[in-house]
């Protein structure tokens, strides 16, 4: 290893011919503003000491580079190993110092230009520098230098917003007469200095990268897991699985975007489904490069072998990018199945998904069977959600599915798998489904809701005409029919009872239907009888159909029956998919004891019950503030109106509930709370 310092001038090459290209484990141009006014404030600090005749030096780190031989006789070329980010800035700014005297000074041009380009040369020699081909930095790169700036929405590529900012920058500051450009182009190639470090061809540059790289900005488990295929891969494989595979891969499933709630990029999420499919297990994002890297360890110790498994892993990124994005999808009921399970999101369940595509498309299974199977996962996420279970249980569930699915059965053991990981019964769909909020301060949750109101006025509509169904016209938006700012004729006409009505029901199902944006304004807050006559001539069978029966107020029974109502059209839709044994009865017998989390509480009854879980969850779980709101039936701050009981952080039990209730209230607290379900137990008498 070689290592001196060197000025931009000598990385350059003084203006003579050299050549750096980036190898396949590096990342993408990832600057940002930051970063580019950093260096910019830097440079603006060493144009200020070069008027006062003080050549300021400034260090931007290391250059490390491996050398690979001439080109032509003529060109040294560099394998850049480390500081792409550094370089590739440096010879944006030199590029837009040069456009700004383009036509005022062809000498200057040619001069600054020859800091950039190798102007002898032709094809990707013609530049000093050659990024990688992600996100289109090369082709956005090349763009630049060539006089072009692509259109921003050809390419996701950030070197294209860096140029801009320094071109912006720079004009302005020579047009002020801040800068000058002959002596910012000194600054530029004399002041900034790197270490350039030389490594022999014995060493591995991509554990120099990675070391280097630890300190600095954080690689991601795909950049790890890129460069991990770059150290297993022999030198002469490299551009074949990189070229043909890898970057396809990368291509897909962007790092820069991300997937659900996770906040992962597409890559990382996707490595951690695949490894989650393969293995039945879901390792946690921080540990996805070295599950990874066992995996292969274990199971693909030839290069042979190795490299199937890349060409398999380009496979199910194909599968999972269907997923991400449906719409790209040919087969129109297979896209709109999947539309569908994203909407209700489906992402927990991508390592099952993975391994059904994977049964399709090797023909383990027909497409009716595929179908049908996107069908019951579509009814489980749906009901899951009426019966208020909560997401975090499939992220653990999902994985395991496949390990118990018969291809040559596929269906009815999909079915058995699916019964055996707490699928929601009728009772318990009707329950939660009518009680529980479905418009929370969350986009995804009102997208759910819209799902199923929609697919209820679909069902409706092809009951009545059998050959098509309405739609609105523009998107849909949720309107509340008891509004959400109550005016004084919505109290007057609810009476004393309004603000327990408007508490306890005001997001559930029953209170909630589908309008357009321009009719959600209309209706607003007005009076329930405009509201009625307007949704009993709405084109939605959802509405038209229902407001067009007799309804003299809208109050907490009325709203209880339209959800009974929607309920019972629900079922229909998605039926219980095989028997369900409803919990036994504790009719007639009373609660003594509650045992949870290895302490005993004597009670007397099931208000004592829920009161003592709710307590110990206040003291045990950090996030009960997080968790009441989203409860309201059962916790509030105020007072409900009939019974409730103070707890000791001041919040407010409802304990006008009946015995099942309040279980179930028990059951989703602990739950929600991350406590352990099993450690809850009640002994009756």
């Amino acid at each position: 290893m070689e290592a001196d310092s060197f000025r931009i001038a000598k990385v350059f090459s003084n203006g003579g011919d050299i050549h750096f290209r980036l190898p396949y484990f590096q990342r993408e141009y990832a600057w940002g503003l930051g970063n580019w006014q950093t260096l910019l404030e830097d440079i603006n600090d060493l144009y200020e000491g070069y008027q006062q005749n003080k050549e300021i030096e400034h260090f931007m780190g290391s250059l490390v580079v491996v050398q690979e031989g001439m080109v032509h006789g003529t060109v040294p070329v560099f394998k850049l190993v480390d500081g792409q980010q550094r370089l590739i800035t440096i010879s944006l700014i030199l590029c837009a110092l040069a456009e700004s005297v383009r036509e005022t000074s062809k000498d200057k041009y040619h001069k600054i230009r020859k800091y950039i380009t190798n102007p002898d040369e032709t094809g990707d020699y013609r530049y000093k520098l050659l990024p990688t081909t992600k996100y289109k930095d090369r082709e956005t790169y090349q763009a630049i230098l060539d006089g072009r700036l692509l259109d921003e929405t050809q390419n996701g590529s950030k070197i294209r917003e860096a140029y801009i900012f320094y071109r912006t920058n720079l004009v302005n500051k020579i047009t002020s007469g801040e800068f000058e450009i002959d002596q910012l182009f000194l600054v530029l190639i004399n002041c900034l200095q790197v270490v350039f470090i030389n490594l022999s061809t014995g060493e591995k540059p991509y554990q120099i990268f990675e070391s280097l790289n630890a300190k600095g900005k954080p690689l991601t488990q795909a950049d790890l897991v890129r460069n991990y295929i770059a150290m297993k891969l022999p030198e002469d494989r490299q551009p074949e699985i990189f070229d043909h595979h890898w970057s396809k891969i990368e291509d897909m499933l962007q790092e820069k975007r991300t997937v659900g709630k996770s906040g992962l990029g597409e890559l990382t999420a996707f490595l951690r489904h695949y490894l989650a499919f393969r293995s039945t297990n879901l390792c946690t994002s921080e540990h996805v490069y070295e599950r990874f890297r066992d995996r292969v360890e274990t199971d693909f110790n030839t290069a042979e072998l190795f490299e199937g498994e890349v060409i398999t892993l380009q496979r199910f990124a194909g599968f999972y990018n269907s997923f991400l994005r449906p719409e790209s999808v040919s087969d129109a009921q297979i896209s709109n199945a999947l539309t569908r399970l994203n909407t209700l999101e489906m992402a927990t369940g991508y390592p099952f998904l993975l391994a059904i595509n994977d049964a399709y498309e090797s023909n383990q299974i027909t497409k009716e069977q595929f179908l049908e199977g996107l069908s019951l996962l579509e009814n489980y996420m749906v009901r899951r959600y009426l019966a208020g279970e909560p997401t975090s249980y499939l992220n653990k569930a999902f994985p395991t599915f496949w390990r118990d699915i018969d291809p040559s059965d596929f269906v009815p053991s999909l079915k058995e798998v699916l019964m055996n990981h707490n699928y929601p019964a009728d009772y318990a769909v009707r329950q939660k489904g009518s009680i529980r909020s479905f418009y929370e301060n969350s986009s995804i949750t009102r997208a759910k809701t819209t799902l199923v109101l929609e697919t209820i006025n679909r069902q409706l509509s092809l009951l009545e005409r059998h050959d098509g169904y309405t739609v609105l016209g523009s998107s849909p938006t949720i309107e509340h029919i008891l509004p959400q700012t109550l005016s004084e004729a919505w109290v007057n006409e609810l009476g004393e009872r309004s603000d327990y009505i408007y508490n306890q029901y005001i997001n559930t199902l029953g209170n909630l239907t589908l309008v357009t944006a321009e009719w959600n304004a209309e209706l607003s807050n007005s009076p329930f009888a405009f509201k009625k006559g307007k949704l009993a001539d709405h084109i939605l069978l959802l509405n038209h159909q229902y407001f067009n029966r007799t309804i003299p107020r809208w109050d907490d029974h009325s709203i209880q029956e339209r959800a009974n109502f929607l309920l019972d059209r629900i079922l229909e839709i998605w039926p219980a998919i095989g028997e369900i044994q409803a919990p036994p009865s504790t009719s007639g017998r009373k609660p003594v004891l509650l045992k949870f989390l290895g302490q005993e509480y004597p009670v007397n009854t099931w208000r004592d019950v829920a009161e003592k879980t709710t307590e110990v969850v206040i003291q045990r779980a950090t996030n009960f503030e997080m968790i009441a709101p989203s409860m309201p039936s059962y916790l509030s701050k105020e007072p409900f109106p009939i019974s409730f009981r103070t707890l000791s952080n001041g919040w407010q039990m409802n304990t006008n509930l009946s015995s099942y209730s309040l279980q179930n209230y028990c059951r989703n607290l602990i739950t929600a709370a991350g406590l352990t379900p099993q450690s809850w137990e009640v002994e009756l008498h």
